[in-house]
């Protein structure tokens, strides 16, 4: 009976121990995390004013998902590099992108911010549009973080 007793007793002991046994998570610097974002921001950017739909696409994670306004969400890079090409061919030629905050841990963080356009449609007068945002990033294996999910929507000119 005691070698019974024993014999549960190290089982769940054995279980207990498995349990309290995670893989080791990377640690999460805000600060850094914070600083990687608003860098990803000054890259996406610059890729706007260079009329690099690529450069913008490289940004995201190979299975990233767009969700612009008005219309269906757009998975994966090659859909998301299509999608900014015909953003830029419509005259989209300046993003500024505001980070207001992030929150990170682990491999994922969102950022929530801010953004301001400047388009120039061939043939029309230019427009300025200001908006918000909400992005996840991942942060890749090498490291790198990168847009994983993105979502926006304008706000009336007023504001």
């Amino acid at each position: 009976m005691k070698v019974k007793t024993y014999l549960s007793l190290f089982v769940l002991l054995l279980g207990f121990g498995a349990l309290s046994c995670k893989a080791p998570q990377k640690e999460t610097n805000l600060a850094q995390v914070r600083k990687a974002i608003e860098d990803g921001d000054a890259k996406f950017g610059e890729a706007v004013r260079q009329g690099d739909g690529a450069a913008i696409a490289a940004l995201y994670t190979e299975d990233a998902t767009l969700l612009p306004p008005d219309s269906e969400m757009i998975k994966g890079k090659t859909g998301i590099e299509a999608f900014w090409k015909g953003g830029l061919q419509m005259g989209i030629k300046d993003a500024v992108l505001t980070t207001e905050d992030v929150f990170a841990g682990g491999d994922l963080a969102y950022e929530i911010g801010r953004y301001a356009l400047k388009i120039r449609p061939e043939g029309a007068e230019p427009v300025a549009q200001k908006g918000k945002y909400v992005v996840v990033w991942k942060r890749t294996p090498e490291g790198a973080w990168k847009l994983h999910v993105d979502i926006w929507n304008s706000v009336p000119p007023s504001q």
